[in-house]
């Protein structure tokens, strides 16, 4: 026997934003990408060891050290994606994605060559993406039942748990005496045995993203007797995302009012923003073991990216259903449903984790160039917590105290992400003084288990602040690049094309500990987000 519950949970992070930040936020930071100049792009990014251009400098700092001029260039380009989400949608846009200068200073000592400094913008990540999620056989399951599951077996609730309490879509069964009247407690809380959600036949899901990460990079680089090349960066990330998304639900309505086949069950509508900084830093060596051969070996780490987040959330329901002053459910119009109030920001840190780079490079003669990279970073370690915030009377204004961990997300980060593989291969061949051909590959292992689900019955401040279920586990990632550049005594050009592969399977929520009709479990929508992506820069060499 329970008293009818509706807490908008709150402990920690009380009076903050009801936006959690959960591996499938999280992923956005640490996104497996190849972005960069023209040049960069046509060779696949595997200029770790070969070095000279303004891009590798993200990947590997002593890149840098190989220039023996001053170079500076800018880059943009035009991004398609492959699946429209209908026929009318434009989903094409143009990006500025990298833009630098580096200057050398010729040394000419007995030791060192060459001191050079470097300062370059270069998109991290594109956000980008729209697609169209519907699921025309789901067995009888429902978002709802999620949210009643959560509320009948934790000792908490979550704003969407609670918002479809208030719009009649999960529902207490009652007790009630022989006339038909709700029992109470001695403080006049309605008396109930659990909460009962709805059954629906299909749901359709669709959702929008933009924005992206812009990185800054500010290197120093060296050349020791044309042998030895040491470079350190650091970086600087700018996040900015966002997100909108409608889930809706279809199925048999069933009530004192009559049954309606094919009914919309209820239309939710969530819209996300993030935005901040982090701040990383990446050490890198080259260097040719023999003298009299240009083959190359390049080593590179790179610090975890500490970033400082603020979130915003807003959601709100349209549902047909509403509560009498008997406490039974009917059906009408649809009415909106939203949060009683609005909360302020959440300021967060997340922690991306430690990545380490080997990467070789040969040339034969003046005509032939040849990279390959390989990468690897343990995204099971990603850490995050949260900014203490206090009031302080006396100033009149918010401070921010120490962080507190998040034990709970850190383990779910922990049981749906590993480690991931990375590999880039690139050749760029000259087939005049002045004209070269360049191709490239990337392979990204997924970042995400087999076995990875989106529960939300994990004891983590976070989910005091979720508003959505729904779930994306995104496959490798397959890119193919090829690109044309036009090298002169001072001026160049480049051009690149690369094509993106990647798939992901989206589950709108979680049906761990649910059972469709026949036993029946929630399968997975294949949401295809590969993208097309041609390359312009423009150079000059001084």
């Amino acid at each position: 026997m329970k008293t009818r519950r509706m807490t908008f949970a709150a402990v920690v992070l009380a009076s903050q934003s009801i936006m959690a930040q959960t591996p499938y936020i999280n992923e956005n930071y640490m996104s497996a990408d190849l972005i960069g100049s023209a040049r960069y792009v046509g060779m696949g990014g595997a200029l770790g060891a070969l070095g000279a251009d303004l891009s590798a400098a993200s990947s590997n700092p002593a890149a840098m050290g190989l220039y023996r001029r001053s170079d500076a260039s800018l880059s943009f380009s035009v991004r398609t994606q492959k699946n429209k989400p209908d026929l009318n949608a434009d989903m094409t846009h143009m990006s500025f994605d990298h833009m630098g200068f580096v200057v050398s200073f010729p040394v000419l000592g007995r030791n060192v060559k060459y001191v050079n400094f470097g300062v370059n913008y270069q998109k991290r990540a594109d956000f980008n993406l729209s697609f169209i999620a519907d699921n025309n056989d789901i067995f009888g399951l429902s978002q709802t039942q999620q949210m009643a599951d959560l509320l009948n077996n934790t000792s908490y609730s979550t704003p969407l748990a609670d918002l479809m309490y208030k719009a009649c879509l999960i529902n207490p069964v009652y007790l009630r005496d022989n006339n038909g009247e709700v029992l109470v407690d001695d403080k006049g809380n309605p008396l109930y045995d659990e909460y009962m959600p709805l059954s629906a036949d299909m749901n359709e899901y669709d959702r929008t993203t933009e924005g992206g990460i812009s990185g800054y990079d500010f290197n120093l680089s060296t050349n020791i007797k044309d042998r030895l090349y040491l470079g350190l960066t650091i970086g600087v990330n700018d996040v900015d995302y966002y997100s909108y998304s409608t889930y809706r639900e279809y199925g048999t309505l069933t009530g004192p009012d009559g049954t309606y086949s094919g009914q919309e069950y209820y239309s939710l509508y969530n819209t996300q923003h993030v935005n901040g900084y982090g701040v990383n830093v990446k050490l890198g060596a080259i260097f040719r073991p023999v003298e009299t051969s240009p083959f190359r070996i390049g080593l590179a780490v790179e610090t975890p990216t500490f970033y400082h987040l603020e979130s915003y959330s807003s959601y709100s329901i349209d549902s047909p259903m509403y509560e009498d002053e008997h406490y039974y459910v009917h059906y009408g119009e649809f009415a909106n449903y939203s949060p009683d109030k609005d909360l302020a920001s959440l300021q967060m840190k997340i922690t991306t984790p430690w990545k380490v780079r080997v990467s070789l490079g040969h040339t034969l003669g003046t005509y032939l160039a040849l990279g390959a990279e390989y990468e690897y970073a343990n995204y099971s370690k990603t850490r995050q917590g949260y900014e203490n915030r206090y009031y302080d009377d006396y100033w009149g204004d918010w401070y921010t105290g120490n962080t507190t961990k998040d034990a709970g997300m850190n383990a779910i980060h922990k049981s749906t992400l590993q480690g991931v593989h990375s590999f880039k291969f690139g050749m760029e061949l000259n087939l005049t003084d002045n004209l070269a051909f360049r191709l490239g590959y990337n392979y990204y292992s997924s970042m995400f288990k087999n076995s990875a689900k989106f529960s939300q019955t994990i004891d983590s401040p976070a989910f005091n602040y979720q508003t959505t279920t729904d779930y994306m586990n995104k496959g490798d990632v397959n890119i193919f690049t090829a690109g044309l550049g036009y090298h002169g005594k001072h001026l160049y050009a480049d051009i690149a094309y690369k094509y993106r592969v990647q798939s992901g399977d989206f589950y709108a929520f979680d049906d761990t500990g649910l059972a469709g009709f026949d036993g029946g479990k929630l399968l997975p929508v294949d949401v295809n987000m590969d993208t097309h992506q041609v390359f312009f820069s423009l150079g000059y060499k001084f």
